[in-house]
């Protein structure tokens, strides 16, 4: 894919970190105004103290077990999947004890064998399944499974996926191991902590897709209680080979947050638009009457309520239709700083907040997961400050948002390799457990003279010693009314391990401690990165929520610290690291740092010299938020920003780094811009994009279905057998199959300094299974791959390109009638070899067809191919294959070979190849 660019910087915005923000003197008047109106009318709540317990890390996690999504399967897992080709190996990892020391598990010798595991995938589907339902009576300490049940039915924005064909495939066990984690660094990675190594094999024959692994223990050796089952969604990615271009869609900052505890009033804080409470969500008191919103909750006003997160729908559906190797999520999937369910406490206005089903994290978090299982590509997820707060010091219970991260998504750090490329994830938020929760009681740092003491007036507790910090946000838009956000000690950027304290000097940077020096964190990264240039890796990127480089030529601001309410200086920040990691990037040459947390995009460079040994440089790339941002400068929040929600798509050609954004309007040459969300957004021209465009326009990339309404404030059009839509009524199989599709793909981004040309765009259609020699084509397209579905449809899988600008009809139709056979065009055993020393054999393999297009093919020691499995193949493809010949002695042997094309009923043309096996033979000496 190609990204034709022009633009240039706009203003500088402030930095969007935590929940703080800088503000001119002029909107905090504005803010001291609106909280003497509050004080006015006794909306002041009143905090109980509370004493802090700092915790130690709990290996057995923050959630309850019904809500853990990571278990016995702790590898792969939907935020850290596996990327393999077909007929290749992967190896699972499964750790009997939940990540608790001196939990029982099974003897090696009692779960060792092949035989004594069971392994099957199955298709993922990209759809919102979701239902969530509070209103079902419980405790946080014996939750219902209704409060974290990620199964229910489709619902949101997208309320159908295109498809719900689901395939089930197994996947032959080959070898079990034990020994210690080779994908979690910490926890499941240490020495002293054990997990099993499952080694299955990759079918040649498994369909090019995106699964859950299911993973059972079946040994009859072990009692009832290890024969258990567990799984993870969207866990394997297969594919047909490595390639060295890659397409990789960076999306970061989601921040879902919504309404979802029972509070007296009905608060909508945050003014953020298309962004409902999840389905299930308990009603509240409805305050409609009086000007507040009602309950539940229809922000975009199509009648239909509580649908999430529907920006992040919208996203998520354009990101599938791009179709990236593989998404990564660089943090801040939610807000996890206002938690009205963890204070118990009565206040006029709000009515009683119990803390009855436990902390915002938790729901927030679920709701996340939920939300991105819409996503029908693999995605690694890497954590930002809002996912790290640890609130183990004012909660009845533990509640951890790392350890929250570590039971539903992954490791906190972690690396994965493409073929000749290899990735790292980097967590930024490497603070103590106390610094994450702030246990030190709240010391202002040069606070403001006149207006510090204004505000402390004002709200007493804000100079209290509390051991959680308490901000106050204002929505002036909607009502003048005080909400409590709690904010931790530490939430701006630490990577620890023996590398640089706070004080930051001009490069060169300190020492080079040749791998020495470092421990922790650093010590690991020093390693993947040593390792990569060890196996040969043409290209190294790493993914992290912090810009580690942002500025250039100074301490990042990530890592510095910031003001609150520009009112006083908030210590957040000063962590180790900063120099050490940029040290590493450049000595081992990456490629790239992609990062977020800053709401706004902007690239930097710098070189690899001195550290490195070549002449090019490091990019840092930050991308904006993908959530609709407001404008980050007034504390009232007037909806308008320069910048705009959206998505990074960086290009990697032949192993190097070749595109990561827009130029924009005015022509930036470093090319920073994002792909906007939406139609009508302004790319770089130094405009204001007003908030009305996210209610009013369509994603910048159409071809679900979506209704809407007329309402006068969301004009959005439907989208429903229309531009950027299905000409049948989805899902597909469900309404049909059909034997006529038509998917009208609109590409709207196509104005100066930002056109997106669109390439290999990916569409599933399940089509009707045809007779009598019918085949399908397609239109404006190419097909990818055909196979037949275990429900019976033929499954045609398109890739289109669509240009910026365009509207394009994928059509998918009957392309007529073929009733004769592929042509072989070869057929050898080792090269044409006529004797063979070895019963293992290279087959060298070639056909095509005219007519319907040449499908798979199968090969088999029996002419009656008795369990042999058809292979995909293409067209004047050649396939170069190990095989093993029948056993026994000296002899002739045969193997039979079938090519079928993709007519209904297939067509099939077979041919026998023969060789001679002599054991002992070598192809130096005497030939028979």
């Amino acid at each position: 894919m190609k990204m034709f660019l022009r633009g240039k910087w706009g203003r500088k915005y402030a930095a969007r970190t935590g929940i703080s923000v800088q503000y001119p003197k002029y909107t905090i008047l504005l803010l001291t105004f609106a909280l003497a109106l509050c004080l006015a009318v006794g909306a002041v709540p009143v905090f109980p103290a509370v004493e802090a317990r700092a915790q130690a890390f709990y290996p057995g996690g923050s959630l309850p077990q019904i809500a853990k999504r990571i278990n016995q399967l702790i590898y792969p897992t939907f935020g850290n999947p596996s990327i393999r080709p077909r007929g290749s190996e992967l190896v699972i990892e499964w750790d009997w004890r939940l990540s608790v020391t001196g939990s029982p598990r099974p003897e090696l010798h009692d779960v060792g064998e092949p035989s004594d595991w069971e392994v099957w995938v199955t298709t993922s589907l990209a759809a919102n399944r979701q239902n969530y339902n509070g209103s079902v009576t419980g405790s946080a300490e014996n939750p219902p499974l209704e409060w974290y049940r990620y199964d229910g039915p489709s619902y949101g924005t997208y309320a159908h996926p295109v498809h719900t064909v689901t395939n089930t495939r197994a996947l032959p066990v080959k070898e079990v191991r034990r020994g210690a984690s080779e994908r979690w660094p910490e926890i499941f990675g240490q020495r002293s902590f054990e997990v099993d190594h499952i080694v299955v094999e990759i079918p040649a024959s498994l369909p090019l897709d995106l699964y859950d692994l299911h993973v059972s223990c079946v040994s009859p050796q072990v009692v009832p209680a290890f024969r258990v089952t567990d799984s993870q969604p969207h866990a394997l990615q297969v594919i047909e080979k490595y390639s060295k271009d890659l397409k990789i869609v960076q999306i970061t900052d989601t921040h879902v947050y919504g309404q979802e505890i029972k509070n007296g009033l009905n608060l909508d804080y945050t003014g953020f638009e298309l962004r409902e409470p999840r389905p299930g969500t308990p009603a509240r008191a409805d305050y409609s009457c009086v000007g507040w919103p009602g309950f539940p909750l229809d922000k975009d006003k199509d009648g239909k309520s509580n649908e999430g997160a529907m920006y992040l729908q919208e996203e998520l559906q354009a990101i599938n239709l791009i179709d990236p190797d593989f998404v990564v999520f660089t943090g801040d999937c939610c807000f996890g700083s206002v938690d009205f369910n963890t204070w118990p406490q009565k206040t006029l206005l709000w009515g009683e907040v119990s803390g009855d089903m436990g902390t915002e994290y938790r729901f927030e978090y679920t709701w996340w997961y939920d939300e991105l299982l819409a996503l029908n590509v693999p995605v690694f997820c890497v954590p930002g400050n809002h996912d790290s707060y640890c609130w183990d010091g004012h909660v009845r219970e533990h509640d951890d948002g790392q350890e929250i991260w570590q039971d539903l998504f992954g490791p906190l750090y972690y690396s994965w390799d493409y073929g000749e490329m290899s990735f790292l994830a980097v967590n930024g938020m490497d603070w103590d457990k106390m610094d994450a929760d702030g246990p030190e009681p709240f010391v202002p740092e040069h606070p403001d003279p006149i207006l510090w003491p204004l505000a402390k007036a004002l709200f007493p507790e804000l100079g209290q010693e509390w051991v959680d910090r308490n901000g106050f946000l204002v929505d002036g838009w909607k009502v003048l009314l005080p909400v409590k956000a709690v904010s931790p000690h530490k939430w701006h950027a630490q990577v620890r391990g023996g590398g640089d304290t706070w004080e930051w000097q001009p490069w060169p940077w300190g020492p080079d401690p040749e791998g020495d020096g470092f421990s922790g964190q650093l010590a690991w990264l020093e390693g993947e990165l040593r390792r990569a240039n060890l196996e040969g890796k043409a290209l190294k990127g790493v993914f992290m929520h912090f810009d580690p480089l942002w500025p250039p030529g100074s301490p990042p601001e990530a890592w510095q610290h910031t003001k609150q309410f520009g009112l006083i200086d908030v210590p957040a920040g000063e962590g180790e690291g900063s120099q050490a990691l940029m040290y590493l990037l450049r000595k081992y040459e990456v490629s790239f740092v992609a990062s977020g947390h800053e709401h706004r995009d902007a690239v930097s460079r710098i070189d690899w010299a001195p550290y490195g040994g070549s002449p090019g440089q490091l990019v840092s790339i930050n991308t904006t938020a993908s959530e609709p941002p407001v404008d980050g400068e007034s504390m009232l929040m007037d909806r308008t920003s320069e910048d705009y929600a959206g998505y990074r798509l960086i290009c990697i050609e032949d192993a190097k780094l070749d595109e990561w954004g827009f130029a924009g309007a005015n022509g930036d040459p470093d090319r920073k811009w994002s792909i906007p969300g939406w139609e009508g957004l302004e790319v770089g021209n130094g405009q204001v994009n007003h908030y009305s465009l996210y209610r009013s326009k369509r994603p910048v990339i159409q071809w679900m279905e979506q209704e809407d309404s007329a309402d006068p404030d969301y004009l959005r059009p439907d989208i429903v057998n229309g531009e950027g839509a299905f000409s049948r009524r989805l899902p597909l199989n469900e309404s049909g199959p059909f034997e006529d599709v038509t998917c009208k793909v609109k590409n709207t981004l196509q104005q100066p300094g930002a056109a997106l040309n669109l390439s290999d765009c990916r569409i599933e259609f399940p089509m009707k299974r045809l007779s009598g020699g019918r085949y399908y084509a397609v239109q404006n397209g190419e097909i990818l791959e055909q196979y037949d579905t275990d429900g019976g449809e033929r499954m045609v899988v398109v890739l289109a390109d669509v240009e910026g600008g365009s509207t394009l009809p994928v059509r998918v139709c009957v392309g007529g009638t073929d009733k004769s056979g592929p042509v072989v065009e070869k057929a050898k055993i080792d090269g044409g070899a006529r004797v063979t020393g070895d019963l293992e054999v290279e087959l060298n393999l070639r056909a095509h067809d005219q007519g319907a297009g040449l499908m798979d093919f199968r090969v088999s020691n029996n002419p009656h191919f008795a369990g042999a499995e058809w292979i995909p193949c293409r067209d004047g493809e050649q396939v170069n294959m190990t095989w093993r010949l029948s056993a026994g002695g000296y002899g002739l042997r045969r193997v039979y070979v079938q090519f079928r094309d993709a007519a209904m009923p297939g067509n099939v043309t077979g041919i026998t190849l023969t060789i001679r096996y002599q054991p002992g033979f070598s192809p130096g000496g005497a030939k028979i």
